[in-house]
């Protein structure tokens, strides 16, 4: 359910891009560092929409791939505890759903289809 409302979130934004750029198909000057050039506004929308996705994911993933690494060796470590003293087991209140294996196997299966 939440990746339909995702891929829905997505779709409308998706539209909205569009609209937005074909009501602006004027030819623009675009200047950068180097010169400028003159080019469909379409093309300047797309392209800042494009960077800025770009850069947002790039800074996101850095945070995140962080935060995966952290909580694998807390539960790596947590595991070796529990198995060190399975008596305290009850008192620790861990509960390891399919979630979590699903996760697990899903980034193993990304990773194989990129090689």
């Amino acid at each position: 359910m939440k990746k339909q409302w995702r891929i829905l979130l997505v779709l409308v934004f998706t539209l909205i891009i569009v609209l937005f750029s074909i009501a602006n198909v004027d030819t623009v000057r675009f200047s950068y560092l180097f010169g400028s050039l003159r080019m469909p506004l379409i093309l300047v929308i797309i392209g800042s929409i494009l960077i800025g996705a770009l850069l947002i994911g790039f800074f996101t993933y850095s945070t995140i791939y962080k935060q995966r690494h952290r909580i694998s060796k807390l539960e790596r470590e947590l595991h070796r505890l529990i198995e060190l003293h399975p008596e305290d087991s009850d008192r620790i209140k861990v509960e390891i759903t399919d979630e979590d294996d699903t996760a697990r196997e899903t980034r193993t299966a990304e990773r194989r289809s990129k090689r």
